[in-house]
């Protein structure tokens, strides 16, 4: 794995360190995967000027089929296991960096990306001219819990209790990097940055069974490009690989940014 950025924060007095260190330590929820740490960010956050903001991540992330913790070349991040720890609350400032490191190289060559779902974000985030590969572009979730059940089997009130509870975060994010531009993968997703971050949404249109839409906020002084659709890309959209990446050179050429 490359450097760890938690070398560099600590040599700049970053304070960015705190803020990641103490999402780690925070107590799971109910339903998040067992032994397992909220998932901060997918790729290189510390050197991205893109990033794609989900829901939640999948508990594929962590278990296999059988419901074991995958482990050897399938590991896609660290574990309270892996790390050897007792839990979140007692994990150490190297435990925590070795974890932030996982997430940090998540799309490195070799890696076990979780294809079925990222494959068709890589393709609009390629055509809005960033990589994933390239640590152009990373992946943020409005909830950084894994979750079993899945997000749609969740209650109400749990579900509703994350977003409270974790939007915080993910604005503190938006806000705490250098970020050019922001792309919403989903409605819901979409509806809550722009009113957590005070989102103009300047234009809207179509594209198979797409509706897109974009616009911009001022976060802290930078003018920062938002952009969405309204179907997770995991789903049935009708684009197909080209209409991916055409959907991402169209947010890019309209956005400016």
């Amino acid at each position: 794995m490359s450097e760890t950025p938690n070398a560099a924060i600590k040599a700049s007095g970053d304070p960015r360190q705190s803020r990641l260190y103490e999402r780690l330590r925070r107590s799971p929820s109910a339903s998040t995967v067992s032994s397992t740490l909220p998932v901060l960010f997918f790729g290189d956050l510390f050197g991205c000027e893109v990033v794609t903001v989900g829901l939640n991540p999948s508990h594929q992330e962590y278990l296999a089929k059988d419901g074991a913790l995958l482990a050897g070349t399938a590991q896609r991040f660290a574990t309270i296991h892996s790390l050897r720890a007792e839990d979140r609350l007692l994990l150490s400032d190297e435990q925590c960096a070795e974890a932030i490191e996982w997430m940090r190289s998540y799309y490195d060559p070799g890696r076990p990306v979780y294809g079925s779902w990222f494959s068709a974000v890589a393709r609009v985030v390629e055509g809005f001219g960033a990589s994933f590969r390239a640590r152009s572009c990373a992946h943020l979730d409005l909830v950084q819990e894994s979750t079993k059940p899945v997000w749609s089997k969740l209650g109400r009130a749990e579900r509703e209790g994350l977003l409270r509870q974790d939007l915080p975060f993910v604005e503190w994010e938006i806000r705490a990097f250098p970020l050019r531009a922001v792309l919403c993968n989903g409605k819901r997703v979409g509806t809550e940055l722009q009113r957590q971050l005070g989102v103009s949404v300047e234009e809207e249109g179509t594209m198979a069974r797409i509706k897109w839409w974009l616009g911009h906020a001022d976060i802290d002084g930078r003018h920062v490009g938002f952009g969405g659709w309204n179907i997770p890309l995991a789903r049935a959209t009708g684009l197909g690989q080209k209409g991916e990446a055409a959907l991402g050179q169209l947010l890019a050429a309209r956005l400016r940014v």
